[in-house]
């Protein structure tokens, strides 16, 4: 989105109405949704922040972007969640109870939790929706890393003939849901607070034919999906029977804005209370002694990393010369210096601080430019010289990562004489591409979906074979594989005790870095402008938690 000339709201709804090809969208009340609630206003206790992206899906089970999440937190639920100081608390299970030697979790849901359609949701309704995540109809890209622990779950996602549910998930009475595990694990309930662990309606989702979308994305959440349209703005509203309390506000406007300068300009010009910053904004921002008081940082458990994708069809990065070479000719100082003004922290290795005990002992490979090109010599590209043409993708909406990209590209220029094309690509696209494995080069971050070492190398990096047509560990996007580093984390996701557990997580980690299936780049911050009429946000290493404590004042 381009910024363009102000106009009053009726003209917005009468353009958007009449332009080809757009789309007006509806208020979810139409088709018996989530009752025609009217959207909140802009001006009355509405907190206004923008989507960089078009949100990607409404589907819990589909979800794979924190952008998308973010939105989703508010509309949908779990059994359990993360609080303000990055702790699992009770969320619609009231309690819970671990026996079976740590297998077996037996949640006691609350009495009287309602979804957006006035619905008390029983145990029957989460044991449906973790079935519907993992059946594999519904297409889910994330459910093999998230639900796979469950017993019984991969029979159901590897569509195993006859199998109709999740063995592991009994209803024991309709408040009290039990699933068994298959080994003791540390981290599990971790994986419930991700969108796959979600309750979602089910005579709402059969009305719309199986999908999940503005008519049928009926959650429990602190707010309702009043209307979604597609390119313009999500709007919510606040739930009064939310089982936690009524939100303080009365809704949230999230305008599609693209384009970081515009979302900045609408920021001074008092449309957004809530903003992202890009780095190359922060001279001018801390020039100007309003916005310099405006700005805040909140640190967040990412890495941003280069992924050198052996997976990809005519990749030259499965040889492990050529990945060496790429991480010693990219100096990640310079990176943080230029493109985050020194606003993040070099990553030296794949799993950032705040992962709960653990810590990184990584030694990491060394910025050497002349062993560099001594490695991709031996590799059989003596100065670059036949080396497959390639270019580096990024996604588009964030001009801090294009700014690193055009760095990392003129270090590869410079350090080993290969001529890299930038290629901005749309998130969604970006996604579609990444889980098919077809970019040999990217420059992506992953986010921490749960606090535990587990969640950067098990997930990311352990070897992914096929089981019944499925992926079995799809989030390693690189095609990576290592036999020694399965190993250890196989034996690390069930092991016991913390240090023994710390002590193979740090062995496996430095065996991926020196592999550098991955070039770990930066860690960085969440800058943010933040009108002073906002209050009471809750925030977590994860970003902005549900908005119910916020406020905004006149």
């Amino acid at each position: 989105m381009t910024e363009r000339t102000r106009l009053t709201i009726g003209l917005l709804l009468l353009l958007f109405g009449l332009l080809p090809g757009c789309t007006t969208g509806r208020k979810v009340g139409e088709n018996g949704g989530n009752g025609g609630a009217a959207s909140p206003s802009a001006a009355a206790n509405t907190l206004r922040y923008a989507l960089t992206t078009e949100p990607t899906t409404l589907d819990p089970a589909t979800v794979q972007d924190g952008t998308t999440i973010d939105l989703l937190q508010s509309i949908f639920e779990g059994l359990v969640a993360w609080d303000e100081h990055n702790q699992i608390v009770p969320n619609i299970a009231a309690k819970w109870d671990v026996t079976g030697g740590g297998t077996v979790y037996t949640f006691h849901l609350k009495h009287g939790v309602k979804f957006h359609n006035g619905r008390e949701v029983h145990a029957d309704d989460f044991k449906y929706s973790l079935e519907r995540a993992c059946n594999p109809e519904t297409k889910s890209q994330t459910v093999s890393s998230y639900l796979n622990d469950i017993v019984g779950a991969n029979d159901l996602i590897n569509g195993k003939p006859g199998v109709k549910e999740i063995s592991g998930v009994k209803v024991l009475d309709p408040y009290t849901l039990q699933i068994t595990i298959d080994a003791p694990k540390s981290y599990w309930l971790g994986k419930l607070t991700y969108p796959t662990g979600y309750v979602v309606c089910k005579e709402a989702i059969a009305k719309s034919g199986g999908r999940v979308d503005e008519t049928s994305a009926i959650g429990t959440g602190p707010f309702k999906l009043t209307e979604f349209r597609q390119g313009y703005q999500v709007t919510l509203a606040a739930n009064p029977d939310y089982h936690n309390g009524r939100p303080k506000l009365d809704g949230i406007a999230r305008p599609i804005i693209k384009d970081a300068t515009t979302r900045l300009n609408k920021y001074e010009a008092g449309e957004l209370d809530i903003v992202d910053v890009s780095p190359r904004d922060l001279d001018r921002i801390n020039q100007d002694a309003t916005l310099k008081n405006e700005l805040k940082a909140f640190p967040r458990a990412e890495t941003w990393y280069v992924g050198l994708n052996s997976a990809a069809p005519g990749s030259p990065f499965g040889n492990r010369d050529v990945r060496r070479a790429f991480a010693m000719a990219i100096d990640k100082n310079e990176i943080v210096r230029v493109a985050f003004k020194g606003e993040a922290e070099v990553a030296n290795g794949i799993v950032p601080p705040g992962m709960g005990n653990y810590t990184s002992k990584v030694k990491p490979l060394p910025f050497d430019p002349a062993q560099a090109r001594q490695l991709l010599a031996k590799a059989g590209y003596p100065g670059g010289k036949g080396f497959p043409a390639l270019t580096l993708t990024f996604r588009q909406d964030q001009p801090q990562v294009a700014d690193a990209s055009q760095i990392i590209a003129s270090q590869l220029k410079t350090n080993l004489g290969l001529d890299i094309q930038l290629r901005p690509m749309e998130w969604g696209q970006f996604l579609k591409e990444r889980d098919n494995k077809t970019l040999p080069l990217a420059h992506l971050r992953w986010a921490a979906d749960y606090l535990d070492p587990q969640n950067f190398l098990s997930v990311l990096l352990h070897t992914s074979r096929k089981v019944g047509g499925k992926e079995d560990h799809p989030e390693n996007g690189v095609g990576y594989s290592n036999p020694e580093f399965d190993r250890l984390c196989d034996q690390a996701d069930v092991e016991q005790d913390p240090k023994k557990r710390e002590a193979l997580y740090q062995q496996a980690e430095q065996i991926a870095v020196d592999d550098a299936p991955w070039v770990p780049t930066y860690f960085p911050k969440a800058l943010e402008l933040i009108k002073p009429r906002v209050g009471n946000i809750r925030d977590s290493l994860f970003g902005h938690l549900p908005h119910i404590t916020t406020t905004v004042s006149p």
